[in-house]
């Protein structure tokens, strides 16, 4: 489980960066490695 800067529990495959930006990492149904970036935290 990745957590944000504050310490916070952000979910599975989910983590902040140093400069703010939330990535998650995951497999698509292909099985390929796949990530998204974001400036905001959306459940």
């Amino acid at each position: 489980m990745g957590k944000d800067l504050g310490g916070k529990e952000l979910g599975e495959g989910i983590y902040q960066q140093p400069n703010g930006m939330y990535c998650a990492r995951f497999v698509d149904k292909f099985g390929k490695r796949k990530s998204k970036r974001s400036k905001s935290y959306k459940k």
